[in-house]
């Protein structure tokens, strides 16, 4: 039995798919991998800063703490000020370790990628089984389709092409097309709008200029340089002003 379909029905749902399919790869691999690139290009010189930065904190407070001890007319006691600032800023270094542990873990490993060919049908068997198995296309599927579903997910999430191809090869017949309503399908439409346009406003996708355009990128790591230059200047002060207190 067929069940006839309004066009702007099936307008929709190609729309709604093409949403999908697009908020998807872009959450499972386009933001992933501008996420890989920056880490890599950029990464070192905003560690460094960082670093820098929290050197210029922790600096700041030993002079305050330095001075507290000079007010009440106390004896510094260096350890007993290392070991304040060490638990004050605990949290701060356990931050920058974990940056510097994902620059090491990129530069180690290396992402192994999809050929040309072999990319563009991973698209397509992704998108024409997302029109067969979403369940916002398909509100009546069964059991088995839904656990379909849900594999051809985790298949598009670890790019694994062999596993789209399998269920493809295990996907029912499909006997005919459910009608979905014109109005819940133009607010699934509008939810993934939102969604995407989120996602593009967000890092990692929101420095994606940085990597495409070279002469950006340049300029950016070049201000992090100016910038680390200067942080080191002001290390250097508040160091000579440690040395004067003490």
């Amino acid at each position: 039995m067929s069940l006839i379909v309004h066009p702007e029905v099936k307008k929709l749902k190609e729309e709604l798919s093409q949403l999908i399919f697009q908020y998807d790869n872009l959450t499972n691999h386009i933001c992933p991998e501008i996420e890989r690139l920056y880490v890599l290009e950029f990464g070192r010189y905003e560690y460094k800063l960082y670093r820098i930065e929290l050197e210029i904190d922790k600096l700041k407070r030993k002079i305050q703490l330095i001075q507290i001890e000079i007010n009440h007319e106390n004896e510094i006691n260096l350890d007993k000020i290392e070991n304040t600032l060490k638990k004050e800023f605990e949290e701060y270094e356990k931050q920058i370790q974990a940056q510097i542990d994902e620059i090491k873990f990129l530069e180690e490993n290396d992402v192994e990628k999809l050929s040309p060919e072999d990319s563009k049908k991973f698209k397509k068997l992704y998108h024409m089984l997302i029109k067969r198995l979403h369940p916002d296309l398909n509100p009546n599927q069964t059991f088995f389709e839904l656990n379909l579903f849900y594999r051809t997910v985790y298949c598009f999430e670890t790019g694994d092409l062999k596993g789209l191809e399998s269920v493809v090869a295990i996907l029912p017949d499909e006997d005919f097309e459910e009608f979905c309503e014109i109005d819940h399908l133009k607010n699934l439409i509008r939810q993934h709008e939102e969604k995407i346009e989120k996602l593009k406003n967000d890092y990692p996708y929101n420095k994606k200029r940085l990597i495409d355009n070279k002469g950006a990128g340049d300029e950016y790591k070049i201000m992090l340089l100016e910038l680390i230059s200067d942080r080191k200047e002001t290390v250097k002060k508040l160091e000579e002003k440690i040395n004067g207190l003490i």
